[in-house]
């Protein structure tokens, strides 16, 4: 929960060695910090959770994935004043600073002192996988709309939309008390779905060239 999001984006850095990066980093680590202060002064975090999948999945798709990606990286593009390409290329590591302070905030403010293995362990690798595969679908869809590739372009959008809805729906049948082995084989084939995201783009299966 506390470790892997700073170890992706240091590895990441480490890859990129791209110094024209670090103002994004910051500022997604400056508005997460000033999110996670104004939900802890202003807002409860405590929620009675009802018995009803769908309300579940949509509280948590709307207050832990929507809003914050599309306000944090809709303000980011809306500023920046720099090149689509670089805004887009932006688009992970302003992602990953971000959910690496709060997510693990989130997580400790509505757990209530009870912790078990999916918070801890399953919830940030699945936020993980969800960030890579919006990032890469933000590549491709640039780079597929520049060609003029329409139908590649759509196929990204609707990867970048599963992408961000599945965390929300395994949380939603965690939180319920549905099995439990199956939330884990779920999570499984969801986090397996990024590495082969990575082959076929890289072979050009869902690009162009």
């Amino acid at each position: 929960m506390l470790l892997l999001l700073p170890l992706i984006l240091a590895a990441w850095c480490f890859y990129k060695k791209d110094s024209h990066l670090i103002p994004v980093i910051v500022t997604g680590i400056v508005a997460a910090v000033l999110v996670c202060g104004f939900k802890a002064f202003f807002l409860y975090s405590h929620r009675i959770i009802p018995y009803s999948f769908e309300r579940n999945v949509l509280y948590l798709l709307v207050r832990q994935t929507l809003l914050p990606v599309v306000l944090l990286y809709g303000i980011f593009f809306a500023w920046s004043k720099d090149s689509i390409s670089y805004k887009v290329e932006a688009f992970f590591p302003l992602l990953i600073s971000f959910y690496m302070l709060y997510l693990p905030y989130t997580i400790i403010s509505t757990s209530d002192g009870l912790y078990t293995s999916f918070p801890l362990f399953v919830k940030p690798v699945l936020f993980v996988v969800m960030i890579f595969s919006l990032g890469l679908s933000a590549k491709h869809i640039e780079k597929t709309l520049k060609n003029k590739k329409i139908f590649f372009a759509v196929i990204w959008i609707l990867i970048g939309l599963v992408s961000v809805v599945i965390p929300s729906l395994l949380e939603g049948m965690y939180i319920l008390d549905m099995n439990y082995l199956l939330v884990l084989v779920l999570s499984a084939v969801y986090s397996a779905f990024l590495p082969v995201l990575f082959i076929l783009s890289r072979f050009g299966v869902l690009t162009v060239k």
